[in-house]
């Protein structure tokens, strides 16, 4: 055998080859697959039967008779079927499901799908559940030809019942403190001295009521005398006419200011820089406690401050965000002797 005529036939078979191979057309790639329920959401599954679209993008050239497998995992409840409207196509290209089991079904076009070309399948699957389930849909396209060969994968996630849900939860305890302090609100206390009294003067002694709390719609303070300003059952002090001044000389007794805290009611913003609400004509005419001075003629329990939301008091002493409370007392020349007092009950009840 001619040694150079041996050697062309194997170059020109090698060019052949190379030629064969240079024409054949292969793509294998991982897709990015979307899945949507027909209100187009991925994450409000309810379960049952479920109609939902597996769309991707084609990688290469999918040529008549290309295959498309669709999986879901968990496997569905019933076998899988078509949707009410049936998918037959695919970006233009005509084909059909079928091979229809409970985790797959193969879609097989009837029609070129030229590269890049975008799409979706709709499949009807059977998703009852009680429980939050996430379900892979996956898609593997194969194609392959003497010239053409592609392979398309990708998988996504449908979630039902709010399988891909975290439901963080707290609880707030609920909140309520109160004490009587004193008028600089540096000590707890329970007295508030008059002292002895005189034509000369008129007396004064305070106190400050500490409040605080989360409740969603704040709280109300009421006051209850035990009874009038007496000397043990045997003389009562008059009652100061409701917002008129105490004057030296005249016999009266009675708060001679109520200065609800000034700060410290939560606003819509979350700031707690509100003034509490003082009691007003709106309680009780005869009593309006957010104008100078109110008789303490009453022994009933008698709103005297609240607030509609949480009220938080700054750390002591704050003079912002506690509410003062001054009686006031007076006498004249014919103010009968003796030892006068009364007990006053606060209560504050939270409006939770």
């Amino acid at each position: 055998m001619n040694s150079k005529g041996f050697f062309l036939r194997i170059g020109l078979l090698a060019v052949a080859i190379v030629f064969l191979v240079s024409i054949r057309t292969m793509t294998a790639a991982g897709v990015t697959v979307t899945v949507s329920d027909g209100v187009g959401t991925t994450d409000a599954g309810s379960g049952g039967q479920t109609e939902v679209s597996t769309g991707w993008t084609a990688s290469g050239f999918y040529v008549t008779g290309t295959q498309v497998t669709i999986s879901i995992s968990s496997a569905a409840t019933g076998t899988i079927v078509n949707c009410g409207t049936a998918s037959t196509a695919f970006g233009g290209a005509a084909g059909s499901f079928g091979s229809f089991t409970s985790s797959t079904a193969v879609f097989t076009f009837t029609q070129n799908v030229a590269t890049g070309t975008s799409g979706s399948l709709c499949l009807s699957f059977g998703l009852t559940t009680s429980t939050a389930t996430n379900y892979s849909i996956s898609m593997r396209a194969t194609s392959s030809t003497s010239q053409y060969t592609t392979t398309d994968f990708g998988a996504a996630l449908y979630y039902v019942l709010g399988g891909n849900e975290v439901q963080v939860t707290a609880q707030v305890p609920a909140s309520l403190t109160f004490s009587i302090r004193d008028s600089a609100d540096t000590a707890n206390t329970n007295v508030c001295q008059l002292g002895v009294l005189s034509l000369a003067q008129v007396n004064y002694c305070s106190y400050r009521l500490r409040i605080a709390t989360n409740a969603a719609t704040g709280f109300t303070t009421t006051m209850q005398p035990n009874t009038l300003f007496n000397s043990n059952g045997y003389a009562t002090l008059t009652a100061i006419t409701n917002d008129t001044a105490f004057a030296t000389g005249t016999e009266a007794y009675g708060i001679a200011v109520l200065g609800g805290a000034s700060s410290g009611g939560r606003t819509s913003g979350g700031a707690f820089t509100n003034p509490v609400n003082e009691a007003s004509a709106t309680q009780d005419a005869a009593l309006t406690f957010n104008v100078d001075s109110t008789p303490l003629n009453f022994t009933s329990a008698t709103t005297v401050i609240s607030y509609t939301a949480p009220f938080n008091a700054s750390a002591a002493p704050s003079l912002n965000t506690t509410s003062l409370v001054t009686h006031g007392a007076s006498i004249n020349a014919g103010t009968p002797t003796g030892n006068y007092g009364h007990t006053i009950t606060y209560r504050v009840t939270g409006s939770f």
